[in-house]
């Protein structure tokens, strides 16, 4: 840019210099070229390092922790919240911007009711686990990576001396991955909705998980 001033100047009308052999156009056109070209590299470079951030392909495994917010839901009766710790294990594979993931986590909650007018299971312990599969999509940002999520799996609950099923359900999602080389940290908040027969009832189970964990890219 420099040069092109210099150039300008010294072809300026009134102090061109004789030996120049160079038009004030052709000076303007060349500056002109090189700030395009300038642009055009910059765009290719620009290119190729998002190409590099989506495509991405590996195999990961990992552990989380966190906490589980659980709540039955029924017609005729009313229960409350219950918080407790869950812990679990994931394995997936990523192709470019989604990931496919096989989850697993468990976690024990106690029944917390209000009104059992029908019946009284305040107090029990309900043992809960999840296996399913977990579809993410990402949004690579340099070394962050948000991303959504939405699964499908069984869920079984345990409720102890009262009844245990095991059904299908869908799940959905958000969260955060810190990629630091081969090593990532996450962390996801998902809620997870299933229909139960617990005792010739069917009991609505409404579940918010916040967990936060690493995963180790092979």
């Amino acid at each position: 840019m420099k040069r092109c001033l210099v150039l300008l100047v010294t072809l300026t009308p009134g102090k061109a210099r004789p030996d120049s052999g160079r038009s004030l156009s052709s000076v303007v056109k060349g500056c002109k070229a090189r700030r395009v070209g300038r642009l055009i590299i910059a765009l290719i470079l620009l290119g190729a390092a998002a190409g590099r951030s989506y495509a991405l392909v590996g195999i990961y495994a990992g552990g989380f922790g966190g906490i589980s917010s659980q709540r039955f839901s029924f017609d005729d009766a009313t229960f409350d919240n219950d918080t407790t710790f869950l812990y679990g294990l994931r394995l997936g594979a990523q192709v470019a911007m989604f990931a496919l993931e096989l989850n697993y986590y468990r976690a024990g909650h106690n029944v917390s009711m209000d009104d059992f007018f029908l019946f009284n299971w305040d107090g029990m312990e309900n043992d809960t686990s999840f296996i399913g599969a977990n579809l993410r999509v990402m949004f690579p940002l340099t070394v962050f990576r948000p991303f959504l999520a939405l699964g499908y799996g069984y869920y079984t609950a345990d409720v102890k001396n009262i009844d245990k099923d095991t059904e299908g359900g869908f799940n959905i999602g958000a969260g955060l991955e810190v990629k630091l080389g081969k090593l990532a940290i996450i962390g996801e908040g998902k809620y997870n909705r299933v229909t139960l027969s617990l005792s010739d009832l069917d009991v609505g189970l409404r579940n918010f998980t916040f967990t936060a964990g690493l995963n180790f890219y092979f």
